[in-house]
């Protein structure tokens, strides 16, 4: 790893909770500065403004989950248990999850609000990554997008929504997709 793709990291992950908490749109590079321990000017000398901050942030947190993931999906058996172990950011309450999940939640604002050549090519990268391990574990690349789609979608829903199960829903949803292809208990 260069020093300079290092630098981005460090940037990007000591704001972290921030973003977190607070979301982007009201932090300023002064603030993030701050929080990062630079100045303002080295802050722009990494990133062209905050959206970049939240795709490289993104970036880490999903190398580090991805990293997590692949040894923890192999511990399951059953598809439904592989796929609500993928989908655990929506699932489970640790700390760590529910910030990769405010994390994610500010991406999509990103990808809602300031659409860039970059930002689409990172979210179609993602989503392709995601497909292709729902593919792995169900084998069906039609329905692999479904699952992966609908319950990205279940989560927007989410965000919108007050009274929104979204651990109920995507739990029913793969229970429902994995019945229709005659395959919960495999």
């Amino acid at each position: 790893m260069s020093n300079k793709s290092a630098k981005r990291k460090a940037i990007a992950t000591s704001c972290c909770e921030i973003f977190a908490k607070n979301g982007f749109q009201d932090i300023s590079i002064s603030k993030i500065a701050n929080i990062a321990g630079i100045g303002k000017g080295t802050v722009y000398e990494y990133f062209i403004n905050k959206e970049d901050i939240v795709c490289e942030l993104m970036s880490c947190l999903e190398n580090n989950y991805n990293q997590e993931l692949t040894s923890k999906i192999e511990t399951f058996i059953t598809k439904q248990d592989k796929l609500l172990c993928l989908f655990g950011i929506f699932l489970e309450d640790e700390t760590i999850q529910i910030t990769r999940k405010e994390i994610f939640k500010q991406f999509l604002i990103v990808c809602m609000t300031k659409p860039t050549k970059e930002i689409i090519g990172y979210n179609t990268t993602l989503r392709g990554n995601y497909i292709k391990v729902i593919d792995d574990i169900i084998n069906n690349k039609k329905v692999s997008i479904e699952i992966y789609d609908y319950i990205v979608g279940l989560f927007v829903s989410s965000i919108t929504l007050n009274d929104f199960d979204l651990k109920g829903k995507i739990i029913q949803y793969i229970e429902y997709k994995l019945k229709k292809l005659g395959e919960k208990n495999d």
